[in-house]
């Protein structure tokens, strides 16, 4: 098939722009929509979008060149603006994608093709943390230039606890291993590392972050996402079936829990089990929609009582955990993904005409991106802390 050239040179400016226009934001903390953003404020986001730009081409240039070297047809990447006004976050873009034109023949074939994109991506981030965490300005110098109103109300950068305190609540950038091990044992210099609520505004630290949780994200074991690749390749057919099955249970686990929860008891007051839980009557209805929908795709030769079994235990299990841990709170983003994956994506991955195991090389890579993976994943990417 002829390449449409136009298109994705087309889709490539745009995005270019898009993400130059998330940058901005980000960086001067002004909103385009409202004509705050000037044109020298715009060009401020040329770093976050060469970063971002850098991580996605390298990802999917990872699949495609690895495809062609298998000579299995495929397109160029289709990269995917957007631009969502008046949002928390805005990055400027739902990523790239490349078009695989025929089967892959063999199990090796397709392993090499789904992870030589996450790791190709996860070089480039781990490069943009190395300078990012490198070339840190003082933090409060640099805040207070997008904050000056801090000073006004606190005399200078002020604490989570203080800012949650006055303003009711903060949005922040969750974590992962690797973040973490950056944020506490590369050398920064005192008083230059931001709070984590402020590091949005550091195009290079978010930029590696974002797509460290995207690289997890592409490596989740599940369907033709690369983390499907990849365990269909280290493992065989049979025995990624079930990962990706306990991958699907594990999302819908971290993802609900906390929806219903346990509030605190009074004995006068809640007379019964069902009174002592807190649930509101829509969002839990729709959860157990999204459960049953869940687990009728995941066992998909279970039947009505089964399913039904499946949901109740998942309830009953996340209220045990609530019960325990009072503090725990549902992940949206988690029960998207797990809809996504079961009802859109689907959990399964073909098999190949050709079965035959991988080569020793090709396993050392398979476990190293699940090695990826596990130093990426993040429960909570991204947190709002309320008082």
């Amino acid at each position: 098939m002829k390449e449409n050239y136009p298109l994705h040179i087309f889709l490539f400016l745009v995005t270019v722009l898009t993400t130059m226009l998330a940058g901005a934001e980000l960086v001067t903390g002004k909103m385009f929509v409202t004509g705050d953003l000037t044109p020298s404020d715009i060009i401020l986001g040329l770093p976050y979008s060469v970063a971002f730009l850098t991580f996605l081409t390298f990802h999917e240039f990872g699949h495609y060149f690895t495809a062609l070297y298998h000579k299995v047809k495929c397109s160029l990447p289709f990269y995917i603006p957007i631009f969502i006004p008046f949002s928390i976050i805005n990055i400027g873009s739902f990523g790239a994608v490349i078009r695989i034109r025929e089967v892959p023949q063999s199990r090796k074939k397709y392993f090499d093709i789904g992870v030589a994109g996450p790791l190709a991506g996860f070089v480039i981030s781990i490069l943009l943390l190395v300078i990012g965490f490198s070339t840190l300005p003082n933090a409060a110098t640099r805040v207070l230039e997008i904050h000056p109103d801090y000073q006004v109300m606190f005399g200078g950068l002020p604490t989570e606890a203080e800012l949650v305190d006055k303003l009711g609540g903060v949005f922040k950038l969750g974590d992962n291993m690797l973040f973490s091990l950056f944020k506490n044992y590369w050398p920064v210099g005192e008083g230059n590392l931001p709070p984590d609520f402020e590091m949005m505004h550091y195009p290079l630290l978010f930029v590696g972050f974002i797509t460290l949780f995207f690289t997890a994200l592409n490596l989740l074991p599940i369907g033709q996402l690369d983390g499907g690749h990849v365990v269909y390749g280290l493992f065989g057919a049979k025995k990624a079936k079930i990962v990706r099955r306990l991958a699907g249970f594990m999302l819908l686990l971290v993802g609900g829990t906390g929806v219903m929860h346990f509030h605190a008891y009074d004995p006068v007051i809640d007379g019964t089990f069902w009174e002592y839980l807190s649930w509101e009557g829509g969002t839990t209805l729709a959860y157990v929609g999204l459960l049953f929908m869940a687990f009728s795709k995941i066992f998909n030769k279970a039947k009505l009582p089964q399913v039904l079994a499946m949901v109740f235990g998942m309830l009953s299990l996340q209220a045990l955990a609530c019960l325990i841990f009072p503090a725990l709170l549902s992940k949206p983003i988690w029960l998207l993904y797990a809809f996504m994956t079961t009802r859109m994506v689907g959990l399964d991955h073909p098999v190949a005409l050709d079965d035959s195991p991988l080569s020793g090389k090709q396993k050392i890579l398979g476990w190293l991106a699940i090695l990826i993976f596990v130093m990426c994943f993040s429960f909570d990417p991204l947190q709002f802390v309320v008082k």
